[in-house]
C-alpha cells in the first residue's frame, strides 16, 4: 500500500513560512521521487526556516532573495533540484552549497550576480547542470577566481551567456580545465573571440553556444583551441554586429554536425557560405542561417556562392529570412554533389526568391531524397517563366501583354512528404498541377492569391493534409477534390467561395473525401449551408464553421457520430432548436464532445428559456466564460445586453413573467379574434361591392419602381465631406449620368428639424448612398442616425436599397459598429471602393450610376 500511495497519490498541504519581511505560503507536493516544494512568486526576502522531510525539488524563483542563509537545513540534504532564478543575489559566498551534496541542477538565471568566491561551489560534486545566464558576471579572474569550478567534477552543462557585454576581452586561462565532463557550454563572445589552449582540456564538449551582439569577426583562429574537442553543435546567437567570417573559420571543428548562425543583420550571405570551406565533404545534420543579411541588399544563390555548400553532405538546410533574391540552376546541378544526395529537409521561407522554370522542372531529378520543404512568405515568387513548360503556351509566355490564367506543372521529388508554401506561390493563375508526388502527404498553399479554381487538382495521390485557405475561388469547380480521396485534413478558411454555389453544390465537391477527419470552412461569409452537404464524411472529427453568418446549426449530426469538435463561434445564432440540442446531447453521451458558441447573437427572450436551461444541464463541453464555461453574452426581450448566467440566476422570476405575458397575449388574442370576426361579418355584409373592387386592385399590385420616387438617391455624408459630395458626386453622377441626387446642403431648408428631414428624404428616394470616410466615422449624425435610418429602409420589396461607398481603405477606418450591422444586410454588389482622387472618366462612376438607376431585382420580377 505504501508503494501504491507513493506512485499514485498527489497529496498537497501548505506550510506557512515567516521571515522578517513577508508571511508567505509554499506549496508541497509528494511525488514518487520525494517531496517537491514550490515557493516561487511569494515576494520572499529570505529562505524559509521550516521544511518537511526529504525535499528533493525546490523552486525559489521570482522572489526577492539577496542572500542564501538556511540552506544548511537538515531536511534539504537530499535536494537534487534548486531554482533560484529571478532574485536579487549579487554574490555566491564560500560554502554556500556545502550542505547540498546531492544537488544535480542549479539555476541562478536573472539575478544580479557579480562575483563568485573561490569556494563558492564546494559541495556540488554531483552537479550536472548549472545556469548562471543573464547576470553581471564578467569573464575575468575577479569574477571567476582560479579553482572556482574545481569541485564541479560531474558538470555536463554550463550556461554563463548574456553576462559580459564588453567589446574586448579574453577568456581567463585555466578556469574551465577542471570541467572534464562538460558537454554543453553557453558563453559570451567578444568582438574578436579566441578559444585558447585551456579549452583543449574539454574532450567531451559537444555543444557550444556563443551569445553576443558584439562579435564583429570570426577569424581562422577563433576555434583553434577546440581542434582536439568533439564539438558537434555550434550555435552563434544574436550576432548583430557580425560582418566577417574568415574562410577557414570552421576548419578546427572536424566533428561539427550542426551549425547555426542567427540574427546576423550585417553579415553577407556570400560571406557566411564562403566560411563553409572548412566543412567540405563532411556529413552534417544541419546548417541553419536564420535572419542573415536582413539589413543589406539581396543576394543570389548561384554556383559561385554555393560552391562549398554543394560539397557538404547536409540533411537539413535552412536559409530563412536571408534576403535571397534568386536561386539559379547552377547552384544545384552537378555530378556527384554531396548536397543533392543527402538533402532531406529545406527551409527557404521569408526571402525574395525567384525560382525559374528550369529549377521546377529538374526538382525531382536533383533532390531524390527530399522529404520536406518550406518556401512560405516570399516577398516575390516569380513563376511566370514556368508557364512555358506546362504544354499550355499562352501569349504571356511569348512576351505579349495579353494576360491569361496559367497552370504550373511541378514535378515533385519522389520522397517529398511535406511542403509549406504559405504566401509563397503568389499570382492569379490556377493551382499548380503535381507530377510524381508519390510521397507528398502535407501541402500548405494558403494565402497564395490563387483566383482560378475551376479545375480538378491532380497528382496528389497520397495527400493527407491540404491547406488552400486565403484563396479567391469564386469559380470553384465541383470536381476540384475528386482525386484527393486520401485527405484527412482540409482547410478552406477564407476561401471566398460563392455562397450560392456552396449552398447548392458543396455536397458534390466533398463527395469523394470519405476519409476526411478535419474540415475548416471558417471566415467564408456563408449564410446558408446544406445540412446534408457532408453526408459522405462519416469519419469527421472536427468541423470549423466559425466566422460566417449562419443563423442555425446547419449540420445534420446524424451523419457524424465520430464528431468531437464543432466550432460555430462568431456567427449569428440566436438559439439552438430542440432537435439540434438533442443531437448534440447524443454526441456528448458517446464521447468527449465540444461545441463553441462564443461571439454569437444569442437571445435571452421568453421563447428561449428552454435553451438557457439546456446550457446549464447539457454534458456538451462549451467555450463560454464564467461558471463551467456556460456563460455567454445575450440580448433580452427589451434589447438590453445581459448574459446567460444572470438570466439563470433569476430563472424562476423570468419564467413567471414570461408565462404571465403569454396568458395575457392569449386572452387578448382571443378577445380580439372575436371582435375581428364581428367586424368582418359586419363589413362584408355592408360593403360587399367595395370589397370585390378592392380585391381586383390588389391582384394588380406592383412592387416599387424608380419612377415612384421623387429622387434617385439620398446621399448620406459627414459635415466635413460637403466638398466631396458637391464637387465630386454632382459632376460624376448628376451631370454625366442624369442621376437625381438629394444633397441635404442643397435641398434642406434652414430652421427645419434635421432628424425629420433625414427620414423624409430617405423615404422620398429610390436608393440611399452612404459616403464612408474618416469624417463619417466621427460624425454622430452620419454614422449614427443616418446609418440606422438606412438600415430601416431595407425591406423585403426593396432589399438592395442601400449603397455603401468607401472613399478610404476600410482597414484604415476606425471601427463603426452601426455600419458593420448594416453591411450584413447590404448585397456585396452594392459595396464599392472609390478613391477621392478617382478621375471623372473612370469606369467606377459608371458602375455606381448603374447601381443607382439600373434595373433591380424588383423590376425583373415584375
Amino acid at each position: 500500500m505504501a508503494k501504491v500511495w507513493l506512485c499514485v497519490s498527489m497529496t498537497l498541504f501548505l506550510v506557512t513560512t515567516t521571515n522578517a519581511d513577508t508571511s508567505s505560503t509554499c506549496t508541497f507536493t509528494q511525488h514518487e521521487d520525494g517531496m517537491h516544494a514550490d515557493c516561487s512568486n511569494r515576494q520572499l526576502t529570505s529562505l524559509p526556516t521550516a521544511w518537511p522531510d526529504d525535499v528533493v525539488w525546490l523552486d525559489m524563483s521570482h522572489n526577492q532573495l539577496s542572500d542564501l542563509t538556511h540552506l544548511d537545513h537538515p531536511h534539504l540534504a537530499q535536494l537534487r533540484h534548486l531554482d533560484l532564478s529571478f532574485n536579487q543575489l549579487q554574490m555566491i559566498a564560500n560554502d554556500t552549497f556545502a550542505h547540498l551534496q546531492e544537488v544535480q541542477s542549479l539555476l541562478l538565471v536573472m539575478n544580479r550576480l557579480e562575483k563568485l568566491e573561490v569556494n563558492a561551489m564546494i559541495g556540488l560534486g554531483q552537479l550536472t547542470y548549472l545556469n548562471m545566464s543573464n547576470n553581471q558576471l564578467m569573464l575575468d579572474y575577479r569574477t571567476y577566481p582560479r579553482g572556482v569550478f574545481g569541485p564541479l567534477s560531474s558538470l555536463k552543462e554550463l550556461w554563463i551567456g548574456s553576462n559580459d557585454g564588453r567589446y574586448y576581452g579574453e577568456y581567463p586561462a585555466d578556469i574551465f580545465r577542471p570541467l572534464l565532463q562538460l558537454q554543453v557550454l553557453c558563453i559570451d563572445a567578444f568582438s574578436s573571440t579566441h578559444f585558447g589552449s585551456q579549452f583543449e582540456a574539454l574532450p567531451n564538449l559537444k555543444t557550444l553556444h556563443l551569445v553576443s551582439s558584439n562579435v564583429q569577426t570570426i577569424s581562422n583562429s577563433t576555434f583553434r583551441g577546440l581542434h582536439n574537442s568533439s564539438v558537434e553543435n555550434l550555435h552563434l546567437f544574436h550576432m548583430h554586429e557580425l560582418t566577417k567570417i574568415e574562410v577557414c573559420a570552421f576548419c578546427d571543428l572536424p566533428q561539427l554536425r550542426y551549425l547555426r548562425i542567427s540574427d546576423a543583420w550585417y553579415l553577407k550571405l556570400e560571406t557566411a557560405l564562403a566560411a563553409l570551406y572548412g566543412l567540405q565533404y563532411q556529413n552534417m545534420t544541419g546548417i541553419e542561417f536564420n535572419t542573415v543579411q536582413t539589413l543589406l541588399d539581396g543576394s543570389i544563390l548561384n554556383r559561385q556562392t554555393a560552391q562549398y555548400l554543394r560539397n557538404i553532405c547536409v540533411t537539413n538546410l535552412t536559409l530563412k529570412e536571408c534576403n535571397i533574391d534568386k536561386i539559379t540552376m547552377s547552384a544545384l546541378v552537378g555530378r556527384n554533389i554531396p548536397l543533392v544526395q543527402c538533402l532531406q529537409h529545406t527551409d527557404f521561407s521569408r526571402n525574395r526568391i525567384v525560382i525559374r522554370s528550369a529549377v521546377i522542372y529538374w526538382w525531382p531529378v536533383i533532390f531524390q531524397n527530399m522529404i520536406s520543404g518550406r518556401v512560405e512568405k516570399q516577398l516575390v515568387f516569380d513563376l511566370e517563366s514556368a508557364v512555358c513548360i506546362t504544354g499550355k503556351l499562352s501569349e504571356n509566355c511569348l512576351g505579349k501583354s495579353h494576360w491569361e490564367p496559367y497552370t504550373v506543372t511541378i514535378r515533385v521529388p519522389p520522397k517529398l512528404q511535406y511542403v509549406n508554401a504559405t504566401e509563397g506561390f503568389r499570382g492569379s493563375g490556377n493551382f499548380p498541377c503535381f507530377e510524381s508526388a508519390t510521397s507528398l502527404k502535407t501541402l500548405d498553399l494558403s494565402y497564395t492569391g490563387r483566383s482560378n479554381c475551376g479545375m480538378t487538382i491532380t497528382g496528389l495521390d497520397v495527400i493527407e493534409t491540404l491547406d488552400l485557405s486565403g484563396s479567391y475561388c469564386f469559380n470553384v469547380s465541383e470536381t476540384i477534390f475528386d482525386f484527393c480521396g486520401t485527405l484527412f485534413n482540409l482547410r478552406l478558411s477564407n476561401f471566398n467561395m460563392n455562397p450560392d454555389f456552396f449552398r447548392a453544390r458543396a455536397w458534390r465537391m466533398f463527395q469523394n473525401l470519405h476519409l476526411l477527419q478535419t474540415l475548416d470552412l471558417s471566415l467564408n461569409n456563408l449564410i446558408h449551408v446544406d445540412p446534408h452537404m457532408l453526408r459522405a464524411q462519416r469519419r469527421l472529427k472536427q468541423l470549423n464553421l466559425a466566422g460566417n453568418r449562419l443563423q442555425s446549426l446547419s449540420v445534420d449530426l446524424a451523419h457524424h457520430e465520430d464528431l468531437e469538435l464543432l466550432d460555430m463561434s462568431n456567427n449569428m445564432l440566436p438559439t439552438l432548436l430542440p432537435g439540434e440540442r438533442q443531437a448534440l446531447d447524443a454526441l456528448a453521451n458517446k464521447r468527449n464532445f465540444t461545441l463553441r458558441l462564443r461571439g454569437n447573437s444569442l437571445l435571452c427572450a421568453c421563447s428561449n428559456l428552454d435553451f438557457l436551461r439546456w446550457l446549464w444541464t447539457t454534458t456538451v463541453h462549451l467555450d463560454g466564460d464564467g461558471n463551467m464555461k456556460r456563460n455567454y453574452t445575450c440580448l433580452t426581450d427589451t434589447g438590453e445586453v445581459s448574459d446567460t448566467h444572470t438570466m439563470m440566476m433569476r430563472y424562476d422570476s423570468e419564467w413567471r413573467r414570461c408565462v404571465g405575458q403569454t396568458m395575457l397575449v392569449i386572452t387578448s388574442a382571443a378577445f380580439l379574434l372575436q371582435l375581428l370576426v364581428l367586424v368582418i361579418v359586419y363589413v362584408v355584409s355592408r360593403s360587399w361591392t367595395h370589397l370585390r373592387y378592392a380585391w381586383k386592385v390588389m391582384k394588380g399590385l406592383r412592387l416599387p419602381r424608380r419612377e415612384h420616387f421623387e429622387w434617385d438617391a439620398y446621399v448620406g455624408y459627414a459635415d466635413d465631406d460637403v466638398e466631396l459630395a458637391c464637387l465630386t458626386l454632382l459632376p460624376c453622377l448628376e451631370e454625366r449620368h442624369g442621376v437625381r441626387l438629394l444633397l441635404r446642403n442643397r435641398e434642406e431648408r434652414p430652421g427645419t428639424i434635421r432628424a425629420e428631414n433625414i427620414v423624409a428624404h430617405i423615404d422620398a428616394s429610390w436608393k440611399v448612398l452612404l459616403l464612408v470616410t474618416p469624417a463619417f466615422a466621427r460624425d454622430e449624425w452620419a454614422c449614427g442616425f443616418t446609418v440606422q435610418q438606412a438600415q430601416r429602409s431595407i425591406t423585403d420589396t426593396m432589399p438592395d436599397r442601400v449603397i455603401v461607398v468607401f472613399m478610404e481603405d476600410p482597414t484604415r477606418l476606425p471601427p463603426m459598429a452601426s455600419l458593420e450591422r448594416l453591411l450584413r444586410m447590404v448585397p456585396e454588389r452594392n459595396v464599392l471602393h472609390v478613391h477621392r482622387d478617382t478621375p471623372l472618366d473612370d469606369p467606377v462612376w459608371d458602375k455606381l450610376a448603374e447601381a443607382i438607376i439600373g434595373n433591380n431585382d424588383n423590376e425583373r420580377r415584375i
